[in-house]
């Protein structure tokens, strides 16, 4: 095999791998498996989240321990992943996803966007560090007309807040923030 067919089989084969590892994650926080959830991750990991930032492998799953005790079930989906490639063992990438999340007696609808880096450590990928980023995190029941509001993000608890990323310049959105509708 030629050098430059050997290297895009290898891409290949990373690209499956880094898949893989965004569907066992989701399936490790719904079913709670922190065993596997660490090994997903780095020694040296950060992840940045909802609460805060948390660094190094046994935060990070004492995070999600604490975290996911306050829900009851949960169901992440991942949707699709692009990837940019910084070396053979090191890639940038974002995951598009949606969560439902069992909260006090309700049903939450999340729109998320984890920001990754991976690295290969001890010959495997990994999330070397996980930022994780909501257009909108509210009930179930208040989604129809949510999505289309500002405050998209209503976590039990708290105030309500934008999502962390801005509506395109020329939706609908900001046409009746001027007063255009």
């Amino acid at each position: 095999m030629d050098a430059n067919l050997e290297t895009r089989l290898r891409r290949l084969e990373d690209r499956a791998e880094l898949g893989e590892l965004v569907a066992r994650y989701a399936l490790a926080v719904d079913d709670r498996d922190f065993a596997t959830l660490a090994a997903l991750f780095t020694r040296d990991c950060i992840f940045d989240n909802v609460k805060g930032v948390e660094q190094g492998r046994e935060r990070v799953v004492a995070y999600y321990r604490e975290r996911l005790a306050e829900f009851g079930p949960t169901y992440h989906i991942p949707h699709m992943q692009t990837l940019d490639f910084d070396g053979p063992g090191a890639a940038k990438g974002t995951v598009m996803a949606h969560a439902e999340l069992a909260i006090d007696g309700a049903t939450y609808a999340v729109a998320l966007r984890y920001i990754d880096d991976y690295r290969r450590e001890e010959g495997r990928w990994r999330f070397r560090e996980r930022k994780v980023r909501q257009l909108y995190a509210m009930p179930l029941a208040e989604l129809p007309e949510g999505l289309a509001q500002e405050l998209r993000k209503r976590w039990p608890g708290t105030e309500p807040s934008a999502g962390d990323w801005p509506v395109a310049p020329g939706t609908l959105h900001e046409a009746k923030q001027q007063g255009g509708l």
